[in-house]
């Protein structure tokens, strides 16, 4: 699903979290199997994040978009959405984070995101493991 995402251009609308004067990033898919991508600051060269999507790590992944939310995106049904994590690589690869507690919430059909916080009582956190303990070990995908 990422590759619906390559080579667009998002906008966040200065809402990524401490990088508010960034609004348009670059996205890019990082690896073949389309389970990594970059979302790059077009007006900040030097500003870049490592993504992915949740789904594919957390099967049991979920949270309720607002309506305000789904409004300034115009989305219109889940299909049109696309959610993403961003990645904290570790020197130890399988040591990787993810920020389940803002995910990216993106409009595939007008690329226009948001980074959205979920509420304090939420179970995820900003930095749950990329891999899962039963799964580091196998190095396999969740």
């Amino acid at each position: 699903m990422l590759n619906l995402l390559h080579n667009k251009t998002i906008s966040f609308q200065g809402s990524l979290l401490g990088f508010s004067e960034c609004d348009k990033f670059h996205f890019s898919l990082v690896d073949e199997d389309g389970f990594y991508g970059f979302i790059q600051s077009e007006s900040e060269q030097s500003l870049g994040f490592v993504v992915v999507n949740p789904f594919i790590f957390y099967k049991d992944y979920a949270f309720e978009v607002e309506e305000s939310v789904k409004k300034v995106l115009n989305l219109e049904s889940p299909d049109d959405t696309i959610v993403l994590s961003i990645v904290t690589i570790h020197e130890h690869f399988q040591r990787s984070t993810m920020n389940l507690l803002a995910p990216l919430v993106i409009n595939i059909n007008n690329n226009v995101g948001r980074q959205i916080v979920l509420p304090p009582k939420t179970a995820y956190g900003t930095k749950e493991p990329l891999f899962q303990q039963t799964q580091v070990g196998k190095g396999e995908l969740g």
